[in-house]
């Protein structure tokens, strides 16, 4: 079926996803918001964790180790060693560490020279609401090393700017800035979020696929703005995106809704549950707001709500 709904029987049984993100012993962010999902649509997940840390960075105290290039390439090695290192998808996320990312770069390049058809997408993890969480000098590497090698690149409103340098207030701002995107090389371009939409308790989310002929399948979607901090929705989002695009065909329209429908839900549910265990009149805390991704598992495998969108 076209919608995706017959993903159940679509799922192959050769989808198989490196993923090299960060990693948390408590909570959910990166391989713990990526893994779990794609597990659920039948993906097999190896995982490598460019940080491993006690608990997310937004808690008062937190502690782990930032892996570097060369512990990157001894567990890359022992794969390949092993004949082990051959993937359908390979999916990057939160990285704060300059020869790591670079060595992400050639894993990448080897893995399209061992499967052509291998789509890699990449969460170019910068910042968000106007300030940096990695070391600035990441955004060149993104731009010209790491974007280059993207079939499928996800950054918010605030990444969109630094890696086209231009600074975006308006509808036509983001699409001139995802058509820059799309010049470097990747297929499709989906902003994960931005504050652009007309209605201030909306957020905006753009998806665009570069067409054959120079034109763009560009769609607008609008989710409710949840009151609220929530980390780890951009690891989910992409991970979704990953499952969904193959269950419809690597059509945005259809991804996407499906994404946001399970990524609004599991922040409802999320929510009222942290609201619960606050109290009245209390405002939840890091570890009350933790991504109810477990609880979710059903909603994760078929979102029931409704997400509309406009064709742009």
């Amino acid at each position: 079926m076209s919608d995706g709904s017959d993903y159940k029987l679509k799922c192959a049984k050769d989808c198989r996803v490196l993923s090299i993100q960060s990693h948390v012993v408590r909570g959910y962010v990166g391989n713990k918001c990526a893994v779990f999902p794609l597990q659920l649509h039948g993906f097999e997940v190896d995982a490598i964790n460019s940080v491993q840390f006690s608990n997310h960075t937004h808690y008062s105290h937190f502690k782990g180790q930032i892996l570097n290039s060369e512990q990157l390439f001894d567990v890359y090695e022992g794969l390949r060693l092993n004949n082990l290192h051959h993937y359908s998808h390979v999916l990057t996320g939160y990285c704060a560490n300059e020869s790591f990312l670079e060595k992400i770069a050639d894993i990448v390049k080897e893995q399209k020279s061992l499967n052509p058809k291998l789509l890699y997408f990449c969460d170019p993890v910068l910042g968000d609401n106007g300030r940096y969480y990695v070391p600035e000098k990441l955004m060149p590497i993104f731009r010209d090393v790491i974007i280059p090698l993207a079939d499928v690149v996800t950054p918010n409103q605030f990444e969109l700017s630094q890696l086209t340098g231009m600074d975006i207030r308006s509808e036509a701002d983001c699409l001139e800035a995802m058509r820059q995107l799309h010049s470097l090389g990747p297929k499709q371009v989906v902003v994960t979020s931005s504050d652009l939409s007309s209605d201030p308790d909306k957020i905006a989310v753009y998806g665009s696929t570069s067409l054959p002929d120079g034109s763009f399948d560009r769609y607008r979607f609008e989710i409710a703005r949840l009151s609220g901090f929530f980390v780890g929705t951009g690891d989910v989002f992409t991970s979704l995106l990953i499952a969904w695009l193959h269950h419809c065909d690597n059509r945005i329209k259809c991804a996407v809704e499906k994404v946001l429908a399970t990524i609004q839900t599991i922040l409802r549910r999320t929510l009222t549950e942290a609201k619960a265990l606050a109290g009245e009149g209390n405002v939840p805390d890091c570890g009350q707001v933790e991504l109810r991704l477990i609880q979710s598992r059903d909603d994760i495998l078929e979102p029931k709500l409704r997400i509309e969108s406009t064709k742009l």
